[in-house]
């Protein structure tokens, strides 16, 4: 199980005996409209495409798919594979060959994607986003490192500085392309969880949204979305 464990969207389900799932994909792949899909995060925003199966070879199997998402799978290495005609998903070690392009799925396993542990869109924030973060009366700067409209993840360089507080004060500027300049966003949020105690120390954090604030985050979230999917594909 420990190859599906660092991604918290998919469980593992069995393994399948040797040579069954290979045997179902090509299967699959024979009939007329077979509808098998490869299934990624890349940067936390879900990216789908038609998977064309080409060639066996040993115990791999040799596929193709489009440029954004072959992209997507040579930067996890590892897909999904997908179709309403499967009773369960397919996870698969992945590699893709850009002189080929073409991509080996290999060490296969049934999962179920988890929809329901993430109930909104998340999206992993590039470069250096501070954010301020006040505890009581003190505050202190944070790098924002993901962000749904539910809430954030935060790295805090110390664990000791948010003290024994639940809630807290957090201030944004997000840079929207419309309007143009910065807005400040200012909005209280309650601490979830803390994920491991090293420092610096990763905390998981929900927003006590008011309409202005959901829309601000909103907006900024299909802004970085939209970043994201043409990164893949540029």
């Amino acid at each position: 199980m420990e190859k599906v464990q660092h991604e918290d969207q998919l469980r593992l389900l069995e393994r399948g005996k040797p040579g069954e799932i290979l045997e179902l994909l090509l299967r699959y792949s024979q009939l007329p409209s077979h509808d098998l899909h490869f299934f990624n995060y890349y940067k936390e925003v879900p990216i789908a495409s038609a998977a064309e199966l080409l060639y066996l070879f040993d115990d791999t199997l040799v596929c193709r798919s489009n440029p954004t998402q072959s992209r997507a799978i040579k930067a996890s290495h590892y897909t999904v594979v997908r179709s309403p005609q499967l009773s369960h998903d397919i996870y698969a070690t992945a590699d893709y060959c850009g002189d080929t392009d073409e991509i080996t799925l290999s060490d296969f396993s049934y999962v179920e994607v988890l929809p329901d542990r993430r109930t909104t869109l998340r999206v992993k924030i590039g470069g250096l986003v501070q954010v301020v973060m006040e505890a009581g009366t003190t505050s202190f700067m944070a790098k924002l490192k993901d962000l749904s409209l539910g809430g954030c993840a935060l790295e805090v360089p110390d664990k000791a500085l948010m003290g024994t507080f639940t809630y807290f004060y957090l201030t944004f500027s997000f840079d929207l392309k419309s309007p143009a300049e910065p807005q400040k966003l200012r909005i209280m949020s309650r601490l979830l969880r803390f994920e491991g105690s090293e420092k610096p120390c990763r905390c998981i954090l929900l927003f006590e949204h008011d309409r202005r604030s959901e829309d601000l985050v909103g907006r900024y979230i299909a802004q970085r979305q939209a970043e994201i999917i043409r990164e893949l594909k540029d």
